[in-house]
């Protein structure tokens, strides 16, 4: 890594991660500070400014689900501008992976990371000359390395279990590889390109065209990783960059071995039907699977829970039922295609899962059962299309075909419901989470520990060795500390207003209307000739013969009452210097099990100062 700022590899790993909470711009600048602190030991002192992408009004990055974050810095020396793309979050990105690096089809969101970098470089006031380096984990390393070999946004890109690079969507951004891939190959467009040159060819040629850009890509990825095992087999997915591999699940053999010696279209169609799964289940959980599969509105099978609805349902809604088959008749036989596939290679699909130890025997089992029940409903339906295509009204309700197609129509809003479950309840996709896992920034984390330091989540743990060993959540330890106090010192405060507002509000009142009360009683002692219009109501008109010579007023003030409140005010304040007692009792616990050495009280003293 050529060194900057934020150049350092776990902090980058650690704020790639932490950038998927979305936080706002203060958080955001908080735990940059915090993470740097830990990683480096030292304060950042540098101006920060956040730009995200929420914050555009620009249509193209908001219809694509572009996501990210851009972060201006500058310590006084060097300015730089470090851009996080978020992987795969939300629906239209769950779109773009199929459209995007699995078919190489689709550009959006490159080019929307591009638009996004110069709208922040415009918003956040970034000198020409500064540094613009990304990070990107899974299809945000995607978009990043496309927005740079395609279009030159970035000067170095950094990407953790990144989705890879398609060569034929750079074949779209990048006028120069085009033109170069038109000569090598004698190609006319795209789909020349797809239909006469193999995607060993164009790989290999993809490689060489972009060496030079190459050195500025940089990658770490889990050998268990599933896109890192599945990019050999992806057309026109190319790897470029220096790689770091780190093994992150010892306990099983990888994803590459777990993908030997089965063939690639066999793993596409896989994929395929687990994006197809994924895309539904994201969009509304088991129930929603049905619907996203095979296009059907289920508002309209609510009332067929049998044959004999089936045939009302037939019968007084035509229009409903047209529709339904049409959906039908585009949905299931792709689908069906796809699960005969992986039907037909079960024992090795299903197999290297329980010899690479990812699934037991008993969810091998359960799956392929699962699987060949909604095999055996797709083929009926299928049937039941093709005699609704060729026969009559009447003849298709006397069709024996219909019988198993209204039954299968059940099936799709009930059983297959119920086939999920079945799959979810084996543990299967419970133990397809290790493959998910090693897809994930912590566990690279956790696999890159050294000495004393590891990582939970992205929570920096130091093990103190003296004695038994203890790990102690740094990170959290530091939060705590930094937020814990300031709150002790904004209810230290409160108390202090408090009593004040006890001593204004009602002592010092209660003296001052006092005051008042005396002064007048004062004037009328020394002035009963000032006051004798009093006595009008005593009849002295018309004839005026009385004067007031004399007052003496009887005064008596009783004391203010129910106006203590110096025992809770004390209380108050006890409460506070209990809580920073304690905070400072849990900082010193901490820092006895550490060497001096390890600079845990720095980290507390300088954790205060941002």
């Amino acid at each position: 890594m050529a060194k900057g700022i934020l150049d350092y590899e776990l902090m980058a790993m650690r704020l790639t991660n932490k950038e998927y909470e979305n936080m706002t711009a203060d958080k955001l600048k908080s735990t940059i500070q915090q993470i740097y602190l830990e990683e480096t030991g030292s304060l950042l002192d540098a101006d920060i400014k956040i730009f995200h992408s929420s914050d555009t009004e620009d249509s193209l990055i908001n219809q694509t689900g572009y996501n990210g974050t851009a972060i201006y810095i500058d310590d006084g020396n060097q300015e730089e501008m470090y851009v996080i793309s978020q992987g795969t979050t939300n629906g239209p990105d769950w779109s773009f992976n199929a459209k995007g690096p699995l078919a190489g089809e689709s550009i959006d969101q490159p080019q929307a990371t591009d638009l996004f970098v110069e709208q922040a470089k415009n918003k956040l006031g970034v000198d020409e000359d500064a540094k613009v380096i990304s990070w990107g984990h899974s299809l945000g390393h995607h978009n990043n390395a496309e927005a740079y070999l395609g279009y030159g946004t970035f000067d170095e890109v950094y990407g953790m279990n990144g989705a890879q690079v398609n060569a034929y969507q750079l074949f779209d951004m990048n006028i120069d590889f085009q033109k170069a891939v038109i000569e090598k190959f004698k190609v006319r467009n795209d789909a020349d390109l797809r239909q006469r040159v193999s995607a060993d060819e164009l790989e290999v040629f993809t490689k060489e065209f972009f060496k030079d850009e190459s050195k500025n890509i940089h990658q770490i990825i889990s050998s268990d990783d599933p896109l890192n095992g599945l990019t050999p087999f992806v057309p026109g997915m190319v790897e470029l960059g220096q790689i770091e591999v780190v093994d992150t699940n010892p306990d099983v053999s990888g994803i590459k071995e777990l993908a030997k010696d089965i063939p690639p279209e066999v793993i596409k169609d896989v994929q395929d039907l687990a994006l197809i799964y994924a895309k539904a289940d994201n969009a509304g959980g088991t129930k929603e699977v049905a619907k996203q599969l095979f296009g059907v509105n289920m508002d309209y099978l609510k009332d067929v829970n049998s044959f004999g609805s089936f045939l009302s349902w037939y019968t007084f809604n035509q229009g409903e039922f047209d529709e339904t088959v049409k959906a039908l008749n585009k949905s299931v036989p792709p689908l069906l295609d796809k699960v005969r596939v992986v039907l037909d290679n079960k024992d090795l699909i299903f197999g290297r899962l329980q010899e690479t130890g990812y699934i037991s025997l008993k969810e091998k089992d359960t799956m392929i059962e699962e699987l060949e029940l909604i095999e055996s409903h797709l083929s009926t339906i299928e049937d039941g299309l093709n005699a609704n295509s060729s026969l009559s009204g009447v003849q298709f309700l006397q069709d024996i075909s219909t019988v198993a197609f209204g039954g299968s129509l059940v099936w799709i809003k009930s059983s297959l419901t119920s086939s999920i479950e079945c799959m979810k309840e084996s543990g299967f996709f419970e133990s397809l989470n290790k493959i998910v896992a090693s897809h994930s920034i912590p566990e690279l984390l956790a696999a890159m520990s050294k000495g004393n330091k590891s990582y939970f989540g992205t929570d920096m743990v130091y093990t103190a060795t003296n004695g038994d060993p203890i790990k102690v959540n740094i990170s959290a330890a530091l939060r705590m500390y930094r937020e814990t106090l300031p709150i002790l010192e904004e209810k230290e405060t409160k108390i202090r207003n408090f009593e004040k507002a006890v001593k204004e509000e009602l002592d010092d009142s209660y003296k001052d209307e006092k005051r008042k009360v005396q002064d007048e009683i004062d004037r009328m002692e020394s002035s009963p000739g000032s006051y004798r219009d009093l006595l009008a109501k005593h009849g002295h008109l018309p004839a005026f013969n009385k004067e007031m010579k004399t007052i003496k007023v009887h005064e008596v003030f009783y004391p203010l009452e129910n106006n203590d409140f110096d025992e809770e005010i004390h209380e108050l304040k006890k409460s506070v210097e209990s809580g920073k007692l304690y905070i400072e009792k849990y900082r010193k616990a901490i820092e006895d099990l550490f060497d001096e050495e390890d600079n845990v009280s720095r980290l507390f003293d300088f954790s205060r100062r941002f």
